[in-house]
């Protein structure tokens, strides 16, 4: 996955991102991988503009990378799980939406069990209505 680094990082920076990139992003394995702590990777974010960049960009990448892995479940593998989980997501402008259950208890009275499903885009809908 190549990842444009701009001009002025120094060695260990472009040692770091690559780490990064490797790790998944994930800041503590990368910084280990390179030796240096978490404190030099947030100065070098605070200081250069180039590594702030570089460190974007390998984000970004790295959710490129999980959305053709989503993508190859949904329409390749024939995942239900993936697709039941992801179509609210992107399909919600054609009415798919979260579902949430929200379990209420009665203070006192265990068996009184009440699920209530919460559809995300309704609840919305009636929170802008209430705020007006």
């Amino acid at each position: 996955m190549p990842i444009l680094i701009g001009d002025g990082l120094k060695d260990n920076q472009v040692k770091f991102i690559n780490a990064y990139v490797n790790s998944y992003c994930n800041v503590s394995k990368a910084c280990a991988s390179v030796d240096i702590t978490r404190q030099t990777y947030y100065r070098w974010l605070k200081e250069s503009d180039s590594f702030d960049v570089a460190v974007e960009q390998a984000r970004e990448a790295l959710k490129d990378r999980w959305e053709d892995e989503i993508n190859r479940q949904v329409f390749e593998d024939r995942n239900p799980v993936v697709l039941n989980k992801f179509a609210p997501m992107v399909l919600k402008d054609r009415g798919y939406a979260d579902v949430k259950d929200v379990n209420l208890h009665q203070t006192g009275q265990a068996d009184n069990n009440v699920v209530i499903t919460v559809v995300e885009g309704v609840v919305n809908g009636i929170e802008e209505e209430l705020e007006s």
